[in-house]
């Protein structure tokens, strides 16, 4: 996990830099499905003061490393025009009411706010299926020779073994095969062969401009990953980058503001 962590926090950082200068109004930030919490703290520790939303049915609500506030997913509990910026990282896909909650976003937002998403590209969705089948096969080594590895010493499996196999546990036999033969989809609509098209920078912003925000900036995180682990941190940051000019970026972000609100009138 640790490699998806130092991602996290590169992309964190170009957040920081599109914000810089941004926030007239103040430092308020609302960051929407916080997880554990982590890039909610980051951004703490940056001098902003934030708040951070997430649904109790979240996978990562037991491993909680700062306070956050449980919502129904539709409506945030917070007052209109209350913060400066809305965050949200590799959050909206995973919306299946989107076009709906928008308008929730700009509530919250204040008149001069400024909305910041980072999304999954076509690019992500297209090297995810493909890197599918080698990381069934990766997992089912790291099975194999994991139990085998516990039978012959009393040392457990690795952390991402014992996830591997926790996740196995809840599932039907059925649906392994399943899941192994056909890639799942990550969001909340379509198919894995279909998020490439819902995931391209096209359908984000014909999504975004129907929604009735400004696009004030469009740009790539100029890195490459895929949605699963094969080589891990055995990729330097540096040579992710690198391959996101040859192989494409894996996540789109986009500045927004609320229609009709110019520099000029902040």
């Amino acid at each position: 996990m640790g490699y998806f962590e130092s991602i996290r926090l590169t992309e964190l950082d170009i957040v920081l830099d599109e914000i810089k200068g941004e926030m007239p109004g103040g430092n308020f930030i609302l960051e929407i499905g916080g997880g554990t919490g982590w890039q909610a703290k980051k951004l703490s520790e940056r001098g902003y003061a934030v708040e951070a939303i997430d649904i109790p049915q979240s996978m990562f609500s037991e491993q909680r490393i700062w306070p956050i506030t449980d919502y129904d997913g539709k409506q945030i509990p917070f007052p209109n025009d209350h913060f400066d910026m809305v965050f949200s990282s590799s959050v909206l896909e995973h919306i299946a009411h989107l076009d709906e909650f928008q308008s929730e976003i700009k509530r919250v937002l204040k008149s001069n706010g400024l909305a910041l998403h980072v999304v999954p590209s076509g690019s992500w969705r297209f090297w995810t299926n493909l890197v599918h089948y080698p990381f069934i096969v990766k997992t089912l080594v790291k099975l194999v020779f994991g139990k085998v590895a516990a039978s012959m010493s009393s040392t457990s499996p690795n952390e991402m073994e014992s996830l591997a196999l926790s996740q196995m546990k809840r599932l039907s036999k059925q649906t392994i095969i399943k899941r192994a033969i056909f890639p799942p989809r990550h969001g909340e609509k379509g198919s894995a062969i279909s998020e490439i098209y819902y995931f391209s920078r096209r359908n984000w912003l014909d999504m975004f401009r129907k929604s009735g925000w400004e696009i004030e900036k469009v740009s790539s995180n100029r890195l490459f990953y895929t949605g699963h682990m094969i080589f891990g941190q055995a990729l330097s940051i540096q040579s992710r980058r690198k391959l996101s000019y040859i192989l494409g970026s894996s996540c789109h972000i986009f500045r927004l503001r609320k229609k009709n609100i110019s520099p000029s009138q902040q």
